[in-house]
């Protein structure tokens, strides 16, 4: 692992162009380890970029530099793409009349017309010194770009730092007993590499979702202790949701339960009144004791 790190630092330091580069249909825990070690690289001075095959999602809107994520690695090289079907071209020729390129794309017989809204325009050929995966275990794990850009994917220059092992990089930094975030915290420090606020943040989101919210039991000292570096710089874990109020149904009526018990309240015994005998609505006669 040593002679692994020392070759890491040493291709950081001589590259002038760094790649990082994220999976295809990447966790949180891996968006947020790698937007942290982008931002690290460029606050260090270093010229980077980070691409991935898929678009950011809205799961991770609260890290920080989701927008700088691309899905095009640029280069010189101009693609044209065609968004049809391969069998609905018959032909494809060019010219150089009026002094232009000319590119004629011939619709295979039966098939609609190729519009505006067929064509995309992108960029190949891309170069860097150095390209870094973070999250992988073998490089198919990329998609698309890795086929797209074969050239750019070269062993001699690519580095796989992953909680997944795998071997498919000329310096391969693994652990499978960590989670991504908590892996970049520890090398942030081992090549002191800059670490403020919003660095810590992202990868203090990422250890809380690779752990549970912190509950998982495979937690280690290390993990404690990577969140004991975040919690220093400034990061705090984010609030836990709260649970809304439940709703029962009885006899059609919603009934909000609060979690407390309901109490019913006493009602005082009603007073009936009595009903009156017969004789007593009659006149009262009262006679006196009679005389001897």
């Amino acid at each position: 692992m040593n002679d692994q790190l020392q070759a890491l630092k040493t291709k950081i330091g001589e590259a002038q162009s760094t790649l990082l580069v994220i999976p295809e249909n990447p966790s949180q825990d891996i968006v947020a380890a790698s937007l942290a070690f982008y931002l690290s690289l460029s606050q260090s001075g270093k010229v980077c970029s980070i691409v991935s095959s898929t678009s950011p999602v809205v799961r991770d809107s609260h890290l920080v530099g989701l927008d700088k994520i691309s899905t095009d690695v640029g280069g010189e090289n101009l693609v044209i793409t065609l968004n049809v079907p391969e069998n609905a071209i018959d032909k494809v020729t060019s010219n150089t009349e009026g002094g232009h390129l000319n590119l004629i794309v011939n619709p295979a017989k039966g098939a609609p017309s190729i519009t505006e809204k067929d064509i995309k325009f992108s960029y190949s050929g891309a170069s860097a010194d150095l390209v870094i995966i973070l999250g992988a275990a073998d490089l198919k794990d990329v998609g698309v770009l890795a086929e797209k850009e074969q050239g750019l994917f070269d062993v001699a220059k690519l580095v796989n730092i992953s909680n997944q092992v795998g071997t498919f990089g000329s310096v391969n930094i693994t652990d499978p007993s960590s989670s991504n975030s908590e892996l970049i915290t520890a090398l942030l420090k081992e090549l002191a590499l800059p670490l403020d606020v919003d660095i810590a943040s992202n990868l203090m989101r990422g250890i809380e979702e690779a752990t549970d919210g912190l509950s998982s039991p495979n937690m280690t000292a290390d993990t404690f202790e990577a969140l004991a570096v975040l919690y220093r710089t400034g990061a705090r874990r984010s609030a836990p949701l709260k649970s809304s109020p439940t709703a029962t149904i009885v006899n059609d009526v919603p009934i909000v339960d609060h979690g407390e018990s309901v109490v019913t309240p006493k009602t005082e015994p009603s007073i009936t009144a009595e009903q009156p005998q017969p004789d007593w609505l009659q006149p009262k006669i009262f006679k006196g004791s009679a005389k001897n």
